[in-house]
């Protein structure tokens, strides 16, 4: 919480720095390769890839260090479906045993 955000300023979501025409996955190859200007065979040249790693930084998602797996079983569990799930098998199981 106290670490200093990145500025999102001027950014589109689902777009690299440069926008495209639209997102990515709503262009074909074709006008993907055209719009990143990068070669289908080769991917960037060594210049371009020095070029863009200068002008925008690393293609880094930061050091907080993601996800735990023990956080999304939690919210999985603390989800109120799940929670009202859980708690009517419980009533069934428990009537069940009861009428027995």
């Amino acid at each position: 919480m106290g670490k200093k955000q990145p500025t999102l300023e001027g950014h589109k979501s689902g777009q690299a720095n440069e926008p495209l025409t639209k997102p990515a996955h709503a262009l074909t190859f074709k006008e993907v390769i055209e719009q990143t200007k990068c070669n289908p065979d080769d991917g960037l040249t060594t210049s371009e890839a020095k070029s863009r790693l200068e002008k925008w930084g690393k293609n880094d998602l930061g050091e907080d260090g993601g996800v735990s797996p023990g956080k999304i079983l939690l919210r999985q569990v603390a989800n109120a479906m799940t929670l009202v799930s859980v708690q009517h098998i419980f009533n069934d199981d428990t009537a069940n045993t009861l009428r027995s």
